[in-house]
């Protein structure tokens, strides 16, 4: 069975080996750390995709982006790659409607019902989204669940990233010894490690720029020389390469989640 990763990100390439960036953290490094199924295809979206097939379908007050619609991404890529299943992974923050409060059930809900009715995905994956929207719709509170959906042909399921995928990263411990700068003293060096930081991004970029200055641009330094707000995916590669961080990609939500979908796979 053809599993499908649909990630929020941009396919970006290595300056010298032009291997495809996102393919390699999240086909090859991820599901190596976690524990999770290696899927067969990655394909990366922009969240204003969401955006755009919920507005075929049901308005929103407010989107900043408009671009091509999720379900047809994910048909068109089904046809061409012969995709049997999808996972989509998106961050929660920033959220895609501005004026509606910030919560992954409402997003994941949003999601389901968008592909639910959708007048162009194929039909089996259709009619999944709409049965797992009915279910989630039904439930008295989010958290429960009857069972864990199963990785069928025609399933699509949704990975919510709260509050957003860097926070796989927030462990200052780890990032230290990733980074080379355990027990020193790196001018700049960020506060505010917490997972729930919604400013995540910028306080591990802070903490790149720090232990690149207090090590002189030595070590892991020569490999990437630019931040990690500029090459996002390629340090993100390398700080799961490091091994550090991999007892807390398991256990953080995101890891776990990801990890499921080993005991969802049907034998269809």
């Amino acid at each position: 069975m053809r599993l499908a990763f649909v990630v929020e990100g941009s396919h970006v390439y290595h300056n010298r080996t032009q291997v495809d960036l996102l393919d390699q953290l999240w086909r090859v490094e991820l599901p190596r750390a976690i524990g999770c199924i290696p899927p067969h295809k990655v394909f990366g979206i922009n969240k204003g995709s969401v955006a755009a097939m919920r507005l075929k379908n049901t308005p929103l007050r407010r989107t900043t982006s408009i671009a091509e619609p999720l379900d047809d991404i994910l048909e068109r890529h089904r046809k061409m790659h012969k995709i049997d299943c999808f996972v989509i992974a998106w961050d929660l923050v920033p959220p895609w409607d501005k004026e509606a409060p910030t919560c992954r059930w409402t997003e994941t809900l949003a999601l389901y019902e968008g592909l639910s009715l959708s007048n162009s995905l194929n039909s089996r994956f259709r009619d999944f989204a709409a049965a797992r929207f009915g279910e989630m719709k039904q439930r008295r509170q989010a958290n429960i669940r009857p069972s864990a959906p199963k990785l069928i042909k025609g399933a699509v399921l949704a990975v919510c990233m709260e509050p957003l995928f860097e926070s796989v990263f927030m462990d200052e411990d780890a990032m230290r010894r990733c980074l080379d700068v355990r027990g020193i003293r790196a001018k700049g060096w960020p506060t505010g490690w917490t997972r729930g930081n919604v400013r995540a991004t910028d306080v591990i970029d802070a903490a790149v720029d720090a232990a690149r200055d207090a090590t002189r641009g030595e070590g892991i330094f020569r490999a990437i020389r630019q931040s990690y707000e500029t090459l996002k995916t390629e340090w993100g590669i390398q700080f799961v390469r490091s091994r550090v961080f991999d007892e807390g990609l398991r256990s953080h939500p995101i890891g776990r989640r990801l990890r499921e979908l080993r005991g969802r796979l049907a034998s269809n």
